[in-house]
This record gives C-alpha cells, sequence and structure tokens, in this order.
C-alpha cells in the first residue's frame, strides 16, 4: 500500500507541467499597444514627429507564447512598419527579431503570391507604458506605441 502511495505521488508530479518564467522585458511587452506617433526621415537625417491619426494608427498584441497580432482599423493607410501578425523574440536588453506570416496583397494583374520573410533584427526602447520600436532605415525611423 505504501508502494501504491509513492507511485500516485509520482505520477502526480508527473503530469504537472512547468510554466517556463517569462523575462521582466517579456512580462512588460505582453499586451496591447497602440502606435501613438511616428517619424520617417525624408532623406537628409532629420525625423520630423508625426502624430498617428485613426487612420494611420496600429495596435500591437504581444501574446505570451511568442506570437503577435497587428490591427490597422483602415488597412493601406497605416504609416507603421508592421504589416502582418507573426512570431516575436527578445533578445539582448534593446534587440526584438520579428518574423513575419506571409502577407496576400492584390496588385495590377490580381492576386501577388505571399512573399516569405525571413527573420529580422528590430532595436526597441520600453520604458513605462511606451514602446518604441526602430526598425532598419536607410535614414532614421521610430514608431512609438502606448500600452492600452
Amino acid at each position: 500500500m505504501k508502494k501504491l502511495g509513492w507511485l500516485m505521488i509520482l505520477l502526480f508530479l508527473a503530469g504537472c507541467s512547468s510554466n517556463e518564467s517569462l523575462s521582466p522585458a517579456q512580462s512588460a511587452l505582453q499586451g496591447k499597444w497602440q502606435l501613438t506617433e511616428f517619424c520617417l526621415s525624408p532623406g537628409d537625417t532629420s525625423c520630423p514627429v508625426q502624430t498617428a491619426t485613426p487612420a494611420t494608427t496600429q495596435v500591437l498584441d504581444f501574446r505570451a507564447d511568442g506570437t503577435f497580432l497587428e490591427n490597422r482599423p483602415q488597412p493601406g493607410q497605416s504609416q507603421a512598419p508592421i504589416f502582418s501578425s507573426g512570431e516575436y523574440r527578445l533578445e539582448a536588453p534593446d534587440v526584438i527579431y520579428f518574423k513575419f506570416d506571409p502577407v496576400v496583397t492584390s496588385g495590377f494583374n490580381g492576386v501577388i503570391p505571399p512573399k516569405v520573410v525571413e527573420e529580422v533584427k528590430w532595436h526597441y526602447s520600453l520604458t513605462g507604458n511606451l514602446l518604441i520600436l526602430n526598425p532598419p532605415c536607410k535614414e532614421r525611423c521610430a514608431y512609438t506605441y502606448k500600452k492600452i
């Protein structure tokens, strides 16, 4: 009977799943973020800040499982750098890797097949309820999101 008790305890413990704990940065990034402002250099190294309007905004939803969803109220109008949902991972204190889902777009002669997108490296900063994404740009660019 004692052996049966130990066997039951072992089976119970084996059935428990261990949740990998998230880093503080991953925990802080989780949730929904709305684009509030952005800057795109016109080619002279300046980066004039523009406020996102209801037509040009975007919401990103970062999830604990390493995926993210993007939502634009008016697709095609947004100035946001993220054009599809996909996967992300944080590396180093200021590096985020994105792997975007293929996007089917329409073109001159109908549907353009989706492109396979490799993982891309961006820089980011996360301070309080502000997330700034810096994708690779020829000049300067930055996208500021506020946690909602």
